[in-house]
């Protein structure tokens, strides 16, 4: 940050050198286009950057490492609130489930499910996965993930992983 005196700071009027000083300090603290800026702590929930923005080491994600599925429909579903989110509770006889976060595009979501027990993943109220039925849950297996991402302001879609089979037919991954 520039350091600038003022005249009513002062509470006199400034003398060149003052004002060159302003103006000197002013020319070295500027962002020159095309330059590298450096953050430290950026804070609040949101930043925003109408270019790209490229990482020099690993992004590291938000993540939840014990959800517990819940509910056995939408209005009981545990609402996910993480990038990562491992489910390592769920109980068969309930069908429960997970709640994803409100729709914003470009959002992602991934959801390890690390049960033997198929859970429910619900939409938000009134939006959809796949451009399906509003409010209307997908399965997520027992040991398997699942990666959305949001492409409008209601709707998830699922992204397909590579399903890798053996010979007899058993699924390996």
């Amino acid at each position: 940050m520039a350091t600038i005196t003022l005249r009513s700071a002062k509470g006199s009027p400034l003398t060149n050198n003052e004002v060159d000083a302003n103006f000197t300090n002013l020319n070295n603290d500027k962002y020159e286009s095309g330059s590298n800026v450096t953050l430290g702590t950026v804070s609040g929930t949101t930043v925003t950057a109408s270019g790209n923005i490229t990482a020099q080491a690993y992004v590291i994600s938000s993540i939840n490492s014990g959800v517990a599925a819940a509910g056995s429909d939408q209005s009981g579903g545990t609402a996910l609130a993480k990038t990562f989110n491992i489910v390592t509770s769920a109980t068969a006889s309930s069908a429960e489930g997970v709640v994803l976060p409100d729709a914003v595009m470009g959002l992602t979501v991934e959801i390890l499910n690390d049960t033997s027990t198929t859970i429910k993943v619900y939409p938000y109220s009134g939006e959809t996965i796949d451009g399906g039925t509003a409010d209307a849950a997908v399965n997520l297996a027992g040991k398997h993930s699942l990666k959305l991402v949001c492409t409008s302001a209601s709707n998830w879609v699922r992204l397909t992983p590579n399903i890798i089979y053996d010979s007899s037919g058993t699924r390996l991954n």
